[in-house]
């Protein structure tokens, strides 16, 4: 085994504002929650230097193990605190072979402790190192990892046929995590697990799945209590998106309900993407809105893409403000944002609902 310390330097002394422009790691992708005056935020994190100190750059990433970092804000995101790393793949080195993470969810428990959901990432060899599987590791106060880490929750190995026949899309079994792709689509899609707790204190995650080689679709698990953690109890069919036929690949949902109005809102991170070898300029990300009755759909969408024309990606909802149709949010900038801004975290910005628009002079 390679020794990746040096991946994971410890929490950052100085305080962040006006977003989080981390000298020494790449952030990108969100995910939050709200605890007693504290924003919790999270996401993927790589070093910005190599072992020997040279640069690594940030389109070589994938080669290196990430991490999960997490951040605090008492001051509703004008400021972020660097905690240090939540999770990484040496916390689960005798449960798991997963060689890397990748995105996921937290949210508060009825009974105070956090559910924290990941990818976990499996290669069968070189060419094939895209295996996703959806884990859980229960925190009881959003720093330490207080439960057995489950890295395979659901697994498109040993959950196959289950997920087959549920609608969703798995490429051919002896191609499955292809660098390539999947019949001339995007790579796997079976990531980004979202927590959601329900009205009556049940709990979900959702997820980034496919319906097809290029077309994205949102899976569904209702979870059960299993001794301190949780277990999959039952997934849900598969749920495509209205206009599904506008994007190639959808990642990192995102569900928030109004009770006074009965609505979930769905945010989804999305882009045209086919081959991991595109240049990142030509991939159009940004991020779709939608609106259900039910958080099983059928959803229908609040107006065009929105973040795209500022290079935001991956946004997380760091509080709703339903009473006046917004939603508080923090997103990182993409690779295409310039040197300087690129995998930061801009300033947080308010996503408006009916009409959908977005007001980034929050501060």
């Amino acid at each position: 085994m390679h020794d990746h310390s040096f991946l994971i330097p410890p929490a950052f002394p100085e305080v962040f504002t006006s977003g989080i422009a981390h000298p020494l790691l790449y952030l990108w992708d969100s995910w939050s929650y709200f605890e007693d005056g504290t924003y919790h935020l999270y996401c993927l994190a790589l070093s910005r230097a190599k072992a020997d100190g040279m640069p690594l750059e940030s389109s070589d990433r994938n080669v290196y193990p990430f991490h999960i970092r997490h951040f605090t804000s008492t001051d509703e995101g004008v400021s972020w605190k660097d905690e240090g790393c939540f999770l990484s793949p040496e916390d689960w080195r005798n449960v798991s072979e997963s060689y890397t993470v990748w995105s996921g969810g937290i949210e508060l428990l009825p009974d105070g402790n956090k559910l924290a959901a990941f990818t976990a990432l499996d290669k069968t060899d070189a060419k094939h190192p895209f295996i996703q599987n959806i884990g859980l590791v229960v925190s009881a106060d959003g720093f330490q990892l207080d439960s057995e880490i489950k890295t395979k929750i659901s697994s498109p190995v040993k959950d196959r046929k289950e997920i087959l026949d549920k609608g969703y899309y798995l490429g051919p079994e002896a191609e499955l995590g292809n660098d390539e792709g999947e019949e001339g689509g995007p790579i796997l899609a079976w990531r980004d697990p979202f927590v959601f707790v329900h009205e009556d204190e049940t709990v979900s995650l959702l997820w980034a799945a496919k319906v097809s080689p290029l077309r994205g679709a949102v899976a569904r698990a209702q979870l059960k209590k299993a001794g301190n953690s949780y277990e999959l109890d039952e997934l849900m069919p598969a749920v495509a998106m209205p206009d599904k036929e506008s994007f190639t690949q959808l990642e990192c949902p995102k569900v928030v309900f109004d009770k006074n109005s009965n609505t979930y809102y769905l945010l989804i991170s999305v882009c045209n993407r086919v081959d991991e070898s595109q240049p990142e300029s030509e991939v159009g990300k940004g991020i779709n809105v939608y609106k259900s009755k039910s958080i099983d759909g059928p959803w229908e969408s609040c107006g065009p893409k929105i973040l795209g024309d500022h290079n935001l990606f991956g946004p997380t909802v760091l509080k709703t403000d339903f009473e006046n149709d917004r939603l508080l949010c923090i997103a990182p900038y993409t690779e295409v944002a310039g040197p300087v801004k690129a995998l930061t975290f801009a300033p947080v910005f308010y996503i408006y609902l009916n009409p959908l628009r977005v007001a980034y002079d929050v501060e």
